[in-house]
């Protein structure tokens, strides 16, 4: 799957996606992390991508013209399925069933990182096909919820994660063993001693089972 993020800060990007899960996912070919600078794609010679809402009020607003050419670089090919966003906390909430929405449903995610107060709302209307959120409170940039959307889908591909059971064991997961976590522990066995509970240790796999299931929250 190819993610990519336009910014006006793409070395925030480059930066966390060439690390952990995504870097590896990256070196192994099962996905493409694409950073697009929106400044390269502006038309004036200042690289100019914001300018004073009309109406007035405090703030910039990032012109739709950048945006739109910066949109045009990444067309799809083919019969790639594609899924284009704009990150803003107006936008339908992301949850882990969004993100096995766009795992399973698309080949391509594009999304668009405003800052300042926002960008031009020609650019929500007839260039993306959603807004997104992350949550319900303000962030400086889309850069960060751009990251969250990418990682969140990314680790749900095939081969992206070393052990597949781990998905469906994990707080969200789709399994039975979904919707709440259980504690964990890892050796050594007492420290400051603070001990592993007893039933980690004794190897009965079903009271073990039955413990994680009473444990989780």
């Amino acid at each position: 799957m190819r993610f990519d993020i336009l910014t006006i800060f793409p070395e925030l990007i480059n930066q966390y996606a060439q690390t952990s899960i995504l870097g590896r996912a990256q070196d192994a070919g099962y996905i493409h992390v694409n950073a697009v600078d929106i400044r390269e794609y502006s038309a004036d010679k200042h690289k100019t991508v914001d300018d004073t809402p009309y109406g007035g009020g405090a703030g910039m607003v990032m012109k739709p013209q950048p945006i739109v050419d910066a949109l045009a670089s990444v067309s799809s090919v083919g019969n790639e399925r594609v899924h284009r966003i704009v990150l803003s906390p107006r936008g339908r909430m992301f949850t882990q069933r969004v993100a096995e929405e766009f795992a399973e449903q698309y080949d391509r995610i594009v999304m668009v990182s405003g800052r300042y107060e926002g960008i031009d709302q020609r650019v929500i209307d007839h260039c993306v096909d959603e807004e997104v959120s992350i949550g319900g409170y303000v962030l400086a940039g889309g850069e960060l919820p751009a990251l969250v959307i990418t990682e969140a889908v990314a680790r749900l591909l095939p081969g992206v994660l070393g052990n597949s059971e781990s998905l469906d064991q994990e707080t969200f997961g789709k399994g039975e063993d979904g919707g709440a976590e259980y504690p964990h522990y890892t050796r050594p066995e007492e420290f400051n001693g603070w001990k592993v509970p007893d039933v980690l240790l004794s190897g009965n796999h079903a009271e073990i089972a039955k413990w994680r299931q009473e444990q989780k929250k």
